[in-house]
């Protein structure tokens, strides 16, 4: 079987073009998880959501905000696993931990344990 190489230097030229990664897959003759990889070694982010790129600042206003991962996901019409990079870059945590507390205060589970946590 003759293995197709990518060159990084038209991996980055298509990449910056905007093409999704099934585009750039499709015009080096290479699978789609080849591309990925490549793009990942180079620390790059998928571009299957390009259209609606994020920025991390959009991020982290939503995360201010108190919206989950999946929540700035749906907002911004884009996958988890880019909103995940982006909270990690900027050192932020997903606030489903703090919802999950405030639920807890609410619905009186482990009652001894989130009272001194429950803020009225």
């Amino acid at each position: 079987m003759v293995q197709n190489k990518i060159s990084d230097g038209e991996l980055l030229e298509l990449y910056h073009q905007g093409l999704t990664n099934r585009e750039i897959a499709e015009r080096l003759k290479v699978s789609q998880a080849a591309v990925h990889y490549r793009l990942v070694k180079l620390g790059l982010l998928n571009n299957c959501h390009e259209d609606n790129y994020v920025t991390p600042e959009q991020v982290q206003i939503l995360h201010k905000m108190g919206l989950t991962t999946v929540g700035i996901a749906f907002l911004l019409k884009t996958n988890v696993q880019t909103v995940s990079q982006h909270l990690k870059e900027l050192g932020l945590k997903d606030n489903y931990y703090q919802l999950e507390e405030i639920v807890n205060c609410i619905t009186g589970a482990e009652i001894e344990d989130s009272i001194q946590g429950c803020k009225k």
